[in-house]
């Protein structure tokens, strides 16, 4: 008994270590590139549906339309380009079924037309690449470390089986972003299996 409870208490401070999703698409309405996302636990995403994701997702759409429009940081041709970027983000979800998978990638778009911004107000031509492996590298550690704990959990007798089908998706995603596909579609890969992942912490935590 006391090894089961030092097992589900690390399982806990591992999951909080590992920090959740930011709020979804938190950032795609920000042109102010100095804020900072808010990081809650467990994410209040994971026990909605894709519709509800969806719905959510196009009222924060609708305000960051109305954000880069009235900008006066962003020129014209800037705001017609990041006009474009958020109705392919939208296009993007609107196909897309799994919530894991929406929420990554509405987090992702949100944060690649950050990045974007941010080099234009610094005058460099942004890194996608290095930002990528960056992400790429952190959350493959994370994976390691997470299949430590379900490790820890399944010999405490714990059901895990819906926590693996988690990682799998995760890891898959992993191995997308790894690839060598386009820079929105790795780095989309590699927000969709945090998103997995942050789906594994909730499983969990919830037994």
């Amino acid at each position: 008994m006391k090894r089961r409870t030092a097992i589900l208490t690390a399982v806990i401070a591992a999951a909080i270590a590992l920090a959740a999703l930011p709020a979804i698409a938190a950032n795609a309405d920000r042109i102010d590139t100095t804020d900072r996302p808010v990081r809650t636990y467990p994410p209040a995403w994971v026990d909605q549906s894709a519709d509800e994701l969806r719905d959510q997702i196009a009222e924060r759409a609708a305000a960051a339309e109305n954000r880069i429009s009235a900008s006066d940081r962003l020129t014209d041709e800037q705001k017609n380009e990041a006009l474009a970027n958020l109705a392919d983000a939208l296009e993007a979800i609107e196909v897309i079924d799994q919530p894991a998978e929406i929420v990554g990638t509405a987090i992702s778009r949100g944060q690649l037309q950050l990045i974007e911004w941010r080099a234009i107000r610094h005058d460099v031509a942004p890194d996608f690449d290095a930002h990528i492996a960056r992400d790429l590298a952190g959350d493959s550690r994370r994976l390691e470390h997470l299949g430590t704990i379900i490790g820890w959990a399944e010999s405490a007798g714990e059901d895990i089986a819906t926590v693996i089908e988690f990682l799998d998706a995760a890891s898959a995603s992993l191995e997308t972003a790894a690839s060598n596909g386009t820079a929105t579609e790795r780095h989309d890969a590699v927000h969709v299996a945090r998103a997995w992942m942050t789906k594994a912490h909730a499983a969990l935590m919830t037994g």
